[in-house]
């Protein structure tokens, strides 16, 4: 087909933007050296309209026109063949119906200024059928399956019978923004506030030391030129050009693509759930399409495509090279061939422009420099000499008679190894810790892909007879593999496992005789190779990273960066770019000589001891590329200025320059691209190196992906010495005031480094050395955990009746749910109460004031937990994580709480709203010291008193967690590693004896709050609830909320709401959206009740669902108490009856069996997650109870939102819920 260019874009606006010149002035042609043209204002050209932000060219639409594009989008996605053009189109539908269409739908809804639809959430499941469902049954399952194509298809055909409204031209009245808009910008649509999520520390040019200061973050950035012209360099908001919205005149004759835009046509608006639903559908395309197209072009590249054809053992054709034999032919003691590797460390990576689809899309800006460094570890100790650097990746690899036939694997550093007796043993990547030893052999040729495919479990011994070229009755020998990796903690940066295993392949093509040399260095050909081979290798073993990652193959320093597909390359015609770049290793005049002497005399390199990880960053690259978005986009531009700048200092050999540009591009866009790269750890200890150093200081570096592991900082060369030792203090007191809150794998290293002037490098070892001994693993420091368990006052006969339950198969999994026979449906209109500013009114909202006023409302924030999903269970206090910037610094879930309640207090004028907050004996004493800084809210700390041990799961829980359960289905390879890794724990439990306590692992991990509802109960009994009400006798209500539903502040509406109701408890629930899974409100057997979603008797039946819980809940404090069978006075005297009476209503309430995840930390920063049973009961079972009077409130999605897991953060930020937090917030710095 031929290529569609902006003529055929027809009356859509959005796709004249994909289809504009791909060649226009941000082109800086082949030469990577030459630099880079600055971004332009946005005019009428098609190579300026190819970079128009999303944003600015949806606000010059009306919601009308702009389903109209969506449809247009919808058809050309479906029949482009231009990987760009197809993924572009994608992201453009997944951001419509994620961000812009909630916006719109509030407003042409008049009456429903917050999107609330409360019909829009109900739609026809299955043809001719009557159940009713908020989401296409059939379309999610082909989501979860991945099959999205299919399941776009089903949520597109469920518009009809889910839709929000029918729109035409005049079918309602859609406002622009005015005058007084707030942001300056007139006439133009609504569109999703954004909200800058940047700490105020910034970046400022001087002479004398990279200085740090505070700004006004409130706004967009910008970045000034310069080239000394003076100006800004920005794009202008404005209405697209003349003849882009609609009007064909002037367009060049021909076939357009698609329909035109008719203005009397009627469109219809999803509902928020399927909009919700098509965006997820859209993005999870989008990222497949593009790692389709990266396996097709690593399978594509010359010397791979015969490992995937070849399917038999007899078809090898690879065979062993004669000197692994020695020097006898076989006799006596075989030599070893020992392949060194350095790591490969960052100079620059342009906002991470190594990530594939940019680098294949726009080769000109994907460049990097980067230099490959031998390292050693500095002890901190003083007068302790470290060893001088050398290369901390070694690969052995031998032939052995110890064990014919097979493959021994092992890695010195983890402590394990495996002999592989079949060829099928290869291809199970997580059964142990030594699935990046599998991938070398497969992606090196030795064990080819091809033979996945074989239908018979082909014995080991086989293969090494094929390669041997004798018969497996004369095969004598077997293959050892040894990896060793010194001393580098996991999370340092430095792409150890991309290097270990270019390592691992290069040692095994040497083997194999697919080299020139069996030893010394590699030709510029085999680096690429193995380069290639090593993205193979990650995708086998279900991760990758970006392609500059195997720099540690090549010498010394060099500039990695995108080249344009030619003819022949397995991308062209899909792709401006080819997937692997080219790597020109620098001249003495780009670099000179005594520029790598001066950087291994100022540069200090670190690992902070936070291991995080980076996925989820580099999708949000990808994603923010794509969609222009105008403050991503300038920091785009102004970090390949900065690489220009870099380059510059480099050839001048100016190391403080080097510094300076880097501590630059950090604080400026690199965090304005993604904000999540930077952290209050990093920022803290950038500003006390400065402190320290002062001049000394010349600047800091991001290693990686995202910055607290692998850093670098930058001295005055006379200060390094002192640098190595004083860094290394700060780091770990630091760490040591924060590990409560942040998820730090280790403690702090520092190392020492030089660089590396020969890349991977190998040697034939004759002299009969054996494999290199180590020790990894570590025991925690832990305290005696049944010492603990006394102090704790632990009921062991609770936990041993759980366990006699568990073991007997009373509880479960499967037992959580309902039983089968049970009728569930969806609510009815006449079941909730929708509550926003247009549907309350004025007379309760001062109902609401005059509670307030008088103090009779407290708070109270569940925070006994320890962010499991938030950290994946690193066990941090999730309360006092510092989550993100609002008000320019950076605040923690407890932090915005108090300043909800302080700005409230302040709002009504009334005193400081009491406000409790729940703990654990994990949680209690870091929230204590934070409650001794707040001087200004009263804080009470109710610690829990319940607590149970976590136990070794049952298989048939996990195994009913895992297949009968429905999850997300991973990418093709990465599913394949999922599967191993649940066998690998499945027999992990089993050995570790199901139901037993789970006791191997330091104390918080193995401890648990045993379920929210037992926070409510604890008030009473600790005492909480009754120093509450002496220091406020008029206390009547309680506003109870998780610690992650953010956006909850005690409204006046909301309460006045409350009040008028009379009852009991009162449930706030959000509109339900795609990722909303985990039950809700619903009718069971006809009465109104919260269910959890695994309580559900189908899973189905969560699609029927309309709302989904917050958890929220506004507590009648006298009504509660008379549903315990208890009084005020009972609380204030601490009657004797209190337990009794809680212990009794507690056994009307489930307890529910839960699998959850816990890490087990060991060695330099690795980490093993676990599996665990624990039991709980669940507050919004309070539903559940007989003659408990509920109400069930309708509130604001940005309300009720909770936050998870750090990868919502993204989009919390980009959809006006970060913009409304703000507002509701008053900060006390």
């Amino acid at each position: 087909m031929p290529a569609r260019t902006a003529a055929d874009a027809g009356d859509s606006l959005l796709l004249r933007i994909i289809l504009s010149d791909e060649d226009g002035p941000s082109s800086r042609g082949e030469d990577p050296f030459q630099r880079t043209p600055p971004p332009t204002a946005t005019g009428p050209g098609d190579g300026d309209l190819r970079h128009l932000p999303l944003t600015a060219a949806l606000e010059s639409l009306p919601t009308h026109r702009v389903l109209y594009e969506v449809g247009a989008l919808d058809e050309f996605r479906r029949t482009c063949d231009n990987l760009y053009q197809r993924v572009r189109a994608l992201f453009f539908l997944y951001a419509i119906h994620r961000f812009h269409f909630p916006e719109r739908r509030a407003a042409i809804s008049p009456g429903d200024a917050d999107g609330q639809d409360d019909s829009a959430h109900e739609c026809d499941a299955e043809e001719g059928g009557r159940e009713r469902y908020v989401f296409c049954p059939k379309g999610y399952a082909a989501l979860l399956d991945r099959r999205f194509d299919e399941s776009i298809d089903y949520f597109l055909a469920s518009v009809p019978t889910s839709s929000s409204g029918t729109l035409s031209i005049d079918s309602h009245t859609e406002e622009r923004r005015g005058v007084g808009s707030g942001d300056g910008r007139t006439g133009l649509y609504a569109s999703p506030q954004r909200t800058s999520l940047i700490s105020r520390m910034d970046y400022c040019r001087s002479d004398s030391a990279a200085t740090t200061t505070s700004v006004d973050n409130s706004s967009y950035r910008r970045y000034s030129s310069p080239r000394g012209d003076g100006g800004d360099v920005h794009f202008s908001r404005r209405s697209p050009p003349s003849g882009a919205c609609g009007s064909t005149a002037g367009s060049p004759p021909g076939k357009r693509f698609g329909p035109r835009y008719d203005p009397d046509e009627t469109f219809l608006l999803p509902s928020d759930a399927t909009s919700s639903a098509l965006a997820r559908g859209y993005r999870s395309l989008a990222f497949q399409t593009l790692a389709d197209q990266v396996q097709d072009s690593v399978r594509g590249h010359p010397g791979n495509e015969w490992m995937f054809q070849t399917t038999s053992v007899g078809d090898h054709p690879l065979r062993f090279a004669d000197e692994l034999l020695g020097p006898s032919g076989g006799g006596g003691e075989l030599p070893t061939l020992l392949e060194k590797t350095p790591v490969r460390m960052d100079i620059s990576h342009s906002c991470w422009s190594d990530i594939f689809f940019l680098g294949m899309d726009f080769p000109e800006a994907a460049r990097v420099i980067n230099c490959s460094v031998d390292l050693a570890v500095v002890s901190l100790q003083d007068g302790v000499e470290h060893p001088a650097p050398t290369p901390p990746i070694e690969c052995r690899l031998r032939l052995t008679t110890e064990n014919p036939g097979t493959i021994r694997l092992k890695s010195v550093d983890l402590e394990s190894e495996v002999l592989l007796t079949k060829v099928s043993q290869v291809f199970d990547y997580g059964a142990d810790y030594l699935g990046l030893l599998k991938g070398g052999l497969v992606a090196s040729g030795i064990v080819p892909s091809g033979l996945e495919r074989c239908g018979d479990d082909v014995p080991m011994c086989d293969l090494i007879a094929a390669m041997l070229v004798c018969s497996p009755e004369e095969c004598r020998y077997g293959l050892e593999l040894v990896t060793t990796v010194k001393n580098i903690p996991k999370g340092s940066r430095l792409a150890v496992s991309t290097n270990l295993l270019g390592s691992i392949i290069a040692v095994c093509m040497r083997a194999t005789g697919q080299t020139g040399n069996m030893t010394g260095t590699l030709t510029e050909e085999e680096r690429r190779l193995v380069a290639a081979r090593a993205i193979l290798g990650e995708w086998l073993g279900g991760s990758g990273g970006g392609w500059q990652d195997s720099g540690g193959v090549w010498p010394g320093l060099k500039l990695i960066h995108g080249v344009k597909s030619r003819p022949g390359d397995p991308e062209f015609g899909v792709s401006r770019g080819r997937l692997l770049p080219r790597h020109h290793l620098f001249s003495r005049d780009e670099a000179p000589p005594s520029l790598l002497e001066g950087l291994e005399r100022c540069l200090v390199l670190v690992h902070g001891g936070m291991a995080q990880n980076v996925g989820p960053v580099l999708e949000m690259v990808t994603e923010k590329y794509l969609l222009r978005e105008e403050e991503e986009w300038i920091a785009r531009h102004r970090s390949m200025e900065i690489f220009d700048d870099i380059l510059s200092a480099l050839r001048h050999g100016d190391i403080k320059a080097i510094g300076s540009l880097a501590t630059e591009n950090f604080f400026g866009p690199i965090r304005s691209v993604i904000p999540w790269a930077s952290n209050v750890y990093t920022e803290t200890l950038i500003a006390r190196v400065q402190a320290k150093y002062g001049s000394k200081f010349w600047g800091f570096w991001m290693l990686g992906g995202c910055s607290g592991g692998g850093m670098g900082f930058i001295f005055d060369p006379d200060s390094k010495k002192d640098a190595l030792y004083g860094l290394g203090s700060i780091m770990l007191n630091t760490k040591r005031e924060m590990e409560c809150s942040l998820p730090f794998a280790m403690d702090p290293v520092v190392f020492d480094y030089s660089v590396n002037e020969n890349g991977t490098i190998a040697e034939l070892d004759c002299s009969g050395n054996r494999t290199p001994t180590g020790k990894c693993r570590r025991p925690e420091q832990t305290r005696d955990l049944e010492v603990l368990l006394d102090d704790l006052e632990f009921d062991a006969s609770e936990q041993e009746q759980i366990r006699s339950d568990l073991l007997r198969g009373s509880i479960g999994l499967s037992r959580n749910r309902l039983p089968p026979s049970t009728i569930l449906t969806d609510v009815t209109a006449e079941d909730v109460i929708l509550v926003n500013r247009n549907t309350t009114a004025d007379s309760t909202r001062n109902v609401g004031i005059d509670a307030l006023s008088a103090g009779e409302v407290g708070i109270v924030t569940l925070a006994a937990g320890v962010g499991s999903r938030w950290t994946n269970g690193a066990g941090v206090v999730k309360a006092l994580n510092p989550f993100c910037c609002l008000g320019n610094d950076y605040r923690s879930f407890l932090d915005v709480h108090l300043a909800k309640n302080r700005r409230i207090s302040k709002q009504t004028g009334s005193f400081p709203l009491p406000h409790a907050v729940t703990t654990s004996w994990v949680t209690d004493g870091p929230i204590r010291s934070y409650a001794e800084t707040n001087d200004d809210i009263p804080l009470y700390i109710s610690k829990g008193r319940s607590i149970g041990v976590r136990m070794i799961p049952m298989l048939r829980d996990l195994k009913f967690a895992w297949q009968e359960q429905s999850k997300q289905k991973l990418d093709e390879q990465a599913e394949k590693v999922r599967d191993s890794i649940k066998s690998a724990l499945m027999s992990w439990a089993e050995s570790s004896g199901e139901g037993a306590d789970y006791t191997d692992n330091i104390p918080s991990q193995c401890l648990c709050p045993v379920g929210h509802w037992y926070e409510v109960p604890n008030l009473l009994l600790n005492g909480t609830l009754a120093r509450m009400l002496r220091d406020r006798p008029q206390l009547k209500v309680l506003m109870l909320h998780n610690i992650d539903t953010i956006g909850a502040d005690v409204d006046p509406s909301l309460l006045g709401k409350f009040l008028e109701t009379g009852s009991t408890l009162a449930y706030e629930v959000v509109p339900r959206c795609i990722d909303d899974m985990g039950g809700g409100l619903c009718r069971v057997n006809g009465k109104p009740r919260l269910v959890e979603g695994f309580a559900l008797p189908s899973e189905d039946d969560e699609l029927k669902l309309s709302y989904y819980n917050s958890l929220t809940t506004w507590i009648n404090v006298d009504g509660l108490l008379s549903l315990f069978g208890l009084d005020r006075q009972d609380i204030l005297a601490k009657s004797e009856k209190i337990p009794d009476a809680i212990h009794a209503f507690s056994r009307r309430v489930p307890t529910y069996v839960t699998i959850k995840e816990v890490k087990k930390r060991w060695g330099h920063g690795q980490e093993d997650i676990h599996p665990v049973a624990q039991y709980e009961k669940l507050w919004g079972d309070m539903t559940s109870v007989e003659n408990v009077d509920c109400s069930y409130f309708v509130v604001p999605r940005s309300r009720g939102q909770q936050l998870k897991d750090p990868a919502q953060l993204d989009e919390w930020s980009r959809d006006s819920s970060a913009a409304a937090l703000d507002s509701i917030c008053e900060w006390s710095k």
